[in-house]
């Protein structure tokens, strides 16, 4: 039997909740999880993930670490006894057995492996919701709709809240949000890329990470990365113009066409640099984005059936073949067989 004081009772559509901390060397003898091949059947939740709980076991070591609620069915074994009359909803639960867990699996793993595997003794208040008993219906409902209906976190919101963490989160945000830049009006954050804006912010920091980093421009300062960035870009806006400005005709104006324009740009960056400037000569820089003014971003062109990595591995070859004289190896993008039913049944 287990106590967890300080409990707080309610009522929410007729059933009743309590809320309150659980301490978390407690948490592996106070919940079980309902695994879809639980030998009662009423199981229906993925396989554990070790490898997931261990993760959260090691972010709760960090100074900054916050647990949020878990959702469990007692069950029924769980009795609420209130401390005086007066306060008839605050009080203590008794535990006579484990709750199910509805919400929070790999969390309650974390912990555990907090204290078991990671050696903590610091003991952790571990916020809970819990409903005093749920019909096996009635639990997979909200287990169905907590999973289901939520939406996650895009990649592009994520990179806008490390602004202030990763220079790179931090730089593309700058160079989507400034009017000197080629990318001002072309990133979105939030929604979804559009004709109108055909980057999101993850893919310019991609982009950024692809031109800066291993190469002599990564010891520079933030705003010194933002000024090579902006070089070289506003070069290739000016050089491919129409392709740039165009909202569907050109493949420029893809994640395709910026990754491997970025890739290139790697190169064309570092045989730009001039070692005893610290700074990339911005004439040769011109000169070899001049290089590339032949190449066809139509989509009706070479290009018509380019897309995704393969697309980008092979655009980026036939740019650095037409600066450096580097051979081309990768098959220049053909036609997918379209499927045919009646083939694949005969």
């Amino acid at each position: 039997m287990v106590t967890i004081e300080h409990v707080i009772r309610s009522e929410q559509k007729g059933r009743i909740t309590y809320q309150g901390n659980l301490l978390s060397h407690h948490a592996d003898a106070l919940s079980t999880i309902p695994l879809y091949n639980h030998p009662d059947g009423t199981g229906y939740q993925r396989p554990f993930d070790s490898t997931r709980a261990l993760s959260y076991a090691n972010y709760l070591e960090q100074k900054d670490a916050c647990l949020t609620p878990v959702i469990l069915n007692a069950d029924g074994k769980w009795s609420f006894q209130p401390y005086d009359e007066n306060h008839p909803d605050y009080g203590r639960l008794i535990c006579m057995g484990p709750a199910r867990v509805i919400d929070g699996q790999h969390r309650l793993g974390g912990i555990d492996k907090y204290h078991r595997i990671l050696k903590n003794e610091e003991v952790l208040p571990v916020p809970f919701l819990a409903f005093h008993v749920l019909y096996p219906d009635e639990e997979v409902s909200i287990f169905d709709t907590i999973n289901t209906n939520q939406v996650g976190l895009t990649k592009s919101l994520l990179v806008y809240l490390k602004r202030d963490k990763e220079d790179f989160a931090r730089l593309a945000i700058d160079l989507a949000e400034s009017k000197d830049s080629p990318f001002y009006n072309l990133v979105v954050v939030v929604t979804k890329k559009s004709t109108e804006r055909p980057f999101t912010l993850d893919h310019l920091k991609r982009a950024c990470e692809l031109l800066i980093k291993g190469g002599p421009l990564e010891e520079l300062s933030l705003e010194q990365k933002r000024t090579a960035i902006i070089v070289y870009f506003r070069e290739i806006s000016r050089v491919f113009e129409e392709a740039w400005t165009s909202k569907t005709a050109f493949k420029l104006r893809s994640v395709m066409g910026l990754m491997s324009c970025a890739a290139v740009g790697h190169n064309i960056l570092e045989a730009a640099w001039d070692p005893r400037n610290q700074w990339i000569d911005e004439g040769e820089v011109k000169r070899m984005v001049w290089k590339l003014h032949t190449f066809d971003w139509s989509r009706t062109g070479p290009l018509r059936y380019a897309s995704g990595i393969p697309g980008q591995r092979y655009v980026y070859q036939v740019l650095k073949h037409m600066i450096f004289d580097v051979p081309v190896k990768t098959q220049p993008p053909a036609e997918r067989p379209k499927f045919n039913i009646g083939i694949q049944v005969s």
